[in-house]
């Protein structure tokens, strides 16, 4: 029996949305693009795809809705539009993935859960880590005890960002944005992905993610022009009382920083040091062992378990409940001072047409305290 097409409608194109735009319309996943929603009237000559296609393009949803409907709803948009777009697809019928992270509170999170579970769609988060079946086998293994219970887990992780990226919104590197929180900075957004990641880990069952108990942070911000931090150091326990240090930083002279991650166990000890995780590990014995015989599946393969979720109604693996405790982290995190790094460790720089704020020896200073499992203070650096 051959079914129809899924109809999907396609929230922002211009950023990230792009890589959905591609998937969609260069390869044959069952789905058809029924509409993109785009605030740019200039998105089909950018995009002259949609033109050849002939897929209309509406100014936001409530336009596409009244014309129109989807089986799926893909956001990418800012997160301070997340939770009124998610509610609104809901509402229309239609299953949603969104770009991460989802919101900024729990009580929003635990609204756009509800709303899904009475409309009997799913909702699943872009965590594309979440989705590769390596991921997804080791932690199989995690759950059914291969190796003993997590010790400590430590990643570090950053994207070079100079004030391009910072001017291409009203939104990025704010704590505000429009009246409304966005807590911008590289844990919440760019480098979210890596925490996050290893909360699901940690997660009890293979949809959850693990909660978090306490916090010490250290935040800074080289750069002048922004408001909130571009530097985080970070030691959460979880509920379970495993401590997860995580690193992170913008104002890097590497392009792309880690991640390098140390996961020890009773048993085990497995690191990585890749974008896209490939986990090397080492049994107390000493016998070696590794995931990379396990098909990962693509990059997109958030939207090709979305599509396959909804052929089989079984909903993907990263929902609401494998978002929270990064949600719940961001708010923590947020809570805490921001302290300017010393003037004389910054090195304004032009590069490639663009301005960055370079903080000397950031990498390597982060870096040895990953190795060490210390915050900088606890280290003896003084950043500030």
């Amino acid at each position: 029996m051959k079914h129809e097409p899924a109809r999907v409608v396609l929230v922002g194109v211009g950023g990230y949305g792009r890589l959905y735009l591609e998937a969609l319309t260069e390869n044959d996943l069952g789905a058809r693009l029924a509409g993109v929603c785009d605030i740019d009237p200039t998105v089909a000559d950018r995009f002259p795809v949609l033109k050849e296609r002939g897929i209309p393009v509406y100014p936001d949803l409530d336009s596409f809705f009244a014309r129109d409907s989807a089986d799926l709803a893909i956001l990418v948009s800012p997160v301070h539009f997340h939770t009124r777009m998610v509610l609104n697809c809901l509402a229309h019928g239609a299953n949603v993935l969104c770009e991460k992270p989802l919101c900024l509170t729990e009580a929003e999170a635990a609204a756009m859960e509800q709303a899904a579970r009475r409309a009997g769609r799913f909702l699943s988060v872009g965590y594309q880590l979440d989705y590769r079946r390596d991921v997804l086998a080791f932690k199989q293994d995690i759950l059914a005890g291969r190796f003993g219970k997590p010790v400590r887990f430590a990643v570090y992780h950053g994207f070079r960002r100079g004030m391009r990226y910072y001017r291409r919104n009203n939104w990025a590197g704010h704590i505000t944005a429009e009246g409304r929180e966005v807590f911008d900075s590289p844990f919440t957004n760019a480098c979210a992905h890596h925490f996050q990641l290893l909360t699901f880990l940690l997660g009890d069952s293979m949809p959850a993610a693990c909660g978090l108990r306490d916090l010490q942070a250290e935040l800074y911000r080289a750069n002048p022009e922004i408001e909130n931090y571009d530097i985080a150091a970070l030691r959460f326990h979880t509920e379970g009382g495993v401590p997860i240090l995580y690193y992170t930083a913008h104002p890097i002279r590497t392009e792309f920083w880690g991640p390098r991650g140390v996961l020890e166990f009773e048993n085990a000890t497995v690191t990585y040091d890749k974008e896209e995780p490939v986990f090397h590990g080492r049994m107390a014995d000493g016998t070696p062992f590794d995931y990379d015989q396990v098909e990962p599946g693509i990059y997109m393969q958030k939207l090709l378990d979305a599509l396959e979720a909804l052929r089989t109604g079984r909903p993907p693996v990263c929902g609401v409940q494998a978002d929270l405790p990064h949600i719940q982290a961001v708010r923590m995190v947020q809570q805490n001072p921001i302290t300017p790094v010393r003037a004389e460790l910054i090195e304004p720089t032009e590069l490639n047409g663009d301005t960055f704020y370079f903080v000397r020896g950031l990498e390597q200073t982060l870096a040895d305290c990953a190795a060490r499992w210390a915050l900088p203070r606890e280290a003896g650096v003084d950043l500030g």
